[in-house]
């Protein structure tokens, strides 16, 4: 090989060699300008992710107030339902509702209770010792609540939390059957078993599981004439 065709070969060699390298260097910046470009999407995306489950949050907390707020709605309508149709004050209205409701009661069957039991008056005491708006005697309060006083059970919210579960564990007791369970807040579980034997005590107080009943049924609470308390039965 000639001195020429060794300078030409060891140029086209270096060329090769620069050329091989200007490609490796722009495929390096190449690929370097991709990866800052992806991590600066990745950066975007996470940025946007973030945003959206922030604004997410914020629309499930909106929701869950709207929720809160659409409840107290209709409890108030409620409670101006029943205030209206019972004739009786805002405020007992929603001790009534709210017991019920807590105690595992219907409101309806709440207050159909205690108009019949007390004529919504809170401080009425029966014949029998029966105590407060849900006419529940002292001995009886104390199979709820051991400590209680008379006094405490005088306490219209206290009077309506004892008197209505009772009258849930009647129910669970007698199987959901309404009738034998008012029978059995009237007269006890043994008298409203034993009140069947006797046509008067029958009448009386399948008259008022009626009273208590009737107003249950419908769907709407009926503006009511109050009831005197019943003054029979122990509670």
């Amino acid at each position: 090989m000639s001195w020429i065709e060794t300078t030409v070969v060891r140029v086209l060699q270096r060329g090769s060699m620069l050329l091989v390298g200007g490609l490796v260097v722009g495929i390096g910046l190449s690929v370097s300008h991709t990866l800052f470009a992806d991590r600066a999407a990745g950066a975007e995306n996470l940025d946007a992710n973030r945003e959206i489950a922030r604004l997410g949050a914020q629309v499930e907390a909106l929701e869950g107030r709207l929720a809160v707020t659409d409840l107290k709605l209709e409890r108030l309508t409620r409670v101006a339902q029943y205030s209206s149709a019972y004739r009786i004050p805002a405020n007992l209205a929603e001790k009534i509702y709210d017991a019920a409701l807590a105690e595992g009661l219907h409101p309806s069957l709440g207050f159909q209770l205690v108009k019949v039991e007390s004529g919504f008056r809170p401080g009425v005491e029966s014949n029998k010792s029966a105590l407060g708006l849900a006419q529940v005697r002292l001995a009886t309060a104390r199979e709820v609540e051991p400590e209680i006083t008379r006094r405490e059970l005088l306490d219209q919210e206290t009077n309506l939390r004892i008197g209505f579960r009772i009258l849930r564990r009647l129910l669970r007791q007698f199987d959901n059957d309404l009738e034998l369970a008012l029978r059995a807040y009237n007269l006890g579980p043994t008298g409203a078993m034993m009140s069947f034997a006797d046509d008067s005590v029958n009448a009386r107080v399948a008259a008022y599981a009626e009273r208590v009943m009737s107003g249950v049924k419908r769907a709407n609470p009926a503006p009511a004439t109050p009831d005197r308390a019943d003054q029979d039965g122990p509670r």
